[in-house]
């Protein structure tokens, strides 16, 4: 369940800072019945950093699985030779 707090709770800089950092989650901000802003530990932060890392690299290789399996690879060798190619032709 979501914490959530009214602006006018914020003027309380040391009883909020406490709320986000007792919160095992994310803590919304309301402004207007709105969400303003969202506010959390910083060890839930990194939490959430690690995690969408390792969703994008999930993402990347099964992009790479996708392109080994529908046949879209090439030779490194071959790649690597013609880019010695092209470096020589450039000097």
């Amino acid at each position: 369940m979501s914490i959530c707090v009214s602006v006018e709770e914020m003027t309380n800089a040391a009883a909020f800072v406490e709320t986000v950092l007792a919160a095992q989650e994310p803590v919304f901000v309301m402004k207007d019945g709105r969400e303003a802003i969202v506010s959390m530990s910083p060890e839930a932060y990194e939490s959430l950093l690690r995690k969408a890392t390792r969703a994008r690299l999930y993402d990347v290789a099964d992009c790479g699985l996708n392109d080994v399996q529908t046949g879209r690879t090439a030779n490194a060798k071959i790649i690597i030779a013609n880019l010695r190619l092209r470096v020589a032709y450039l000097d």
